[in-house]
């Protein structure tokens, strides 16, 4: 039996990166074991920063020595998992499963690591199979629905919540994912109950405030609107918590440096720049070779303002080891923003020769060969940055407003379009943008319906600037000449 504990069932971190997300590349062999089991992974456990590398031989070992054991597959897997090497992890976590069916563990872990990798349905089959022999785990039930409506399912993930909510009258995500459904069916009187009766489960449950704000918005009620995006703002990223043991099993992993780096990332996903930095300096200290902990120090001191300090931290870096792309990359991104393009370029571009599918250098290189004039070479990193991350919307939008400058309209309406979803503080500007597109094709009608579609996102999320360019444009379209 789990004993409690209280984690969040949904965590989304962004860079500053987890301790060997972007550092290592797990390898293993491509064939399956008989019977569709996956082979054992093998890690390079010399690209593993100590202590971490000590964990990881010891639990390869016993894997290796014990291949049919599922606690040895399970513990390597829990290891990969807390070291954010997920598809690994979930090679480890179906041999645990396959070799010892009963223990609903594996089906979890299996669950949110398919979670984690976008693959929806997988993932819900999994969790299913987990809630099958302990059908009460209410991390498991939160995540089947939400698992199941981001696959489309929308009745059967509602059939999920709905029975959470019944067990469990305290559990606001439940209500939060039920709002998401009747949202996307338009129904919004109810999609506001329940937003609301999340919010006021979990006051600074930040995505239910935003779902309202949303939903207020289209239903025309402005003031709402704006009080509730106000409280977004405010607590952006706070989720309400619920006991989740076999989370925290994996979480205590994690020692030493690997520890601090953890806590100063979820530190920097919460807007606490000075405590993060804080936890990864101890990460240091504990481990002066810890080569992660330097590169999220690059970004989070140029988002203090402090140059030098991220500089002298790149050099660290690229000492310890010059052919990691994110050193590059997040140097790139300090350079850009003190508009030392020049440079900054020069950092993208060793960043797309170590990793050529790296997504978001191509995209922020893109940018600076934009505003250098280059459009055609621009296009073509833009091209390269959607290739490689397909609902990029702000290289949606920007190889868009290249495609409007070289006539290309049609194939910018179409990227314009799929930059709509899904709707956050950007939605205005990409619909606005797509409204102009419209009409230079000479489609008025379009252009009307985009345009004021804009204009009321605009006034919803208060951004006033922005609105008063549309409401100048939307002036003279309906002005201008009607079809005859």
């Amino acid at each position: 039996m789990w004993s409690a504990s209280t984690c969040r069932t949904r965590m989304t971190l962004k860079r500053p990166r987890g301790a060997a997300a972007g550092l290592l590349a797990l390898s293993f062999a491509l064939s399956l074991h008989a019977g569709g089991i996956p082979a054992l992974p093998k890690p390079p456990i010399d690209n593993f920063a100590p202590p971490m590398r000590e964990q990881i031989r010891q639990a390869y070992e016993d894997a290796l020595k014990n291949p049919q054991l599922a606690g040895s597959n399970g513990r390597l897997g829990m290891l990969l998992y807390a070291y954010e090497q997920f598809e690994s992890a979930a090679a480890c976590f179906e041999r645990a499963r396959a070799f010892d069916p009963n223990d609903n563990r594996w089906a979890y872990y299996l669950g949110r690591v398919q979670q984690t990798l976008g693959k929806y349905d997988q993932a819900a089959a999994s969790l299913r199979e987990a809630l099958r022999q302990n059908p009460e785990y209410l991390p498991a039930q939160l995540m089947l629905g939400e698992c199941l409506l981001a696959a489309g399912r929308l009745d059967e993930g509602q059939k999920i919540c709905e029975a959470v909510a019944q067990k469990h009258p305290d559990a606001a995500a439940a209500y939060y994912w039920l709002g998401k459904v009747q949202a996307a069916r338009r129904e919004l009187g109810s999609a506001v109950e329940l937003f609301s009766k999340a919010c006021d489960l979990y006051p600074s449950f930040g995505a239910a405030h935003y779902a309202l704000a949303l939903a207020y918005r289209d239903l025309g009620d402005r003031a709402k609107a704006q009080e509730h995006l106000a409280l977004y703002q405010k607590d952006k990223l706070s989720w309400p918590t619920t006991p989740d043991p076999a989370l925290r099993a994996i979480d205590e992993i994690k020692t030493g440096a690997a520890a601090h780096l953890k806590r100063g990332v979820l530190l920097e996903s919460a807007g606490q720049m000075e405590a993060a930095v804080e936890e990864h300096e101890r990460a240091l200290e504990a481990d002066p070779q810890f080569v992660q902990a330097h590169i999220n120090l690059v970004i989070l001191y140029a988002k203090l303002g402090q140059a030098a300090k991220a500089e002298q931290h790149y050099r660290a870096a690229i000492a310890i080891n010059p052919n990691l792309a994110e050193s590059h990359y997040n140097y790139g991104v300090l350079l850009t923003g003190r508009e030392r393009y020049t440079e900054a370029a020069e950092a993208f571009r060793r960043a797309l020769e170590i990793n050529p599918y790296y997504a978001e250098a191509h995209n922020n290189y893109a940018y600076l060969l934009m505003i250098r004039g280059e459009l055609q070479e621009a296009a073509q990193h833009y091209r390269a940055a959607i290739a490689n991350k397909p609902n990029y919307r702000a290289a949606q939008f920007n190889l868009g407003r290249i495609l409007i400058q070289q006539g290309e309209i049609q194939e910018a309406i179409s990227l314009f379009l799929q930059t709509l979803t899904p709707e956050d503080a950007d939605t205005p500007r990409y619909t606005y943008a797509l409204a102009a597109a419209y009409a230079r094709a000479a489609d008025r009608e379009n252009a009307l319906k985009y345009m004021r579609e804009a204009r009321q996102r605009a006034a919803a999320l208060g951004q006033s600037d922005l609105l008063s360019s549309i409401e100048r444009d939307l002036h003279i379209l309906e002005k201008g000449p009607r079809p005859q």
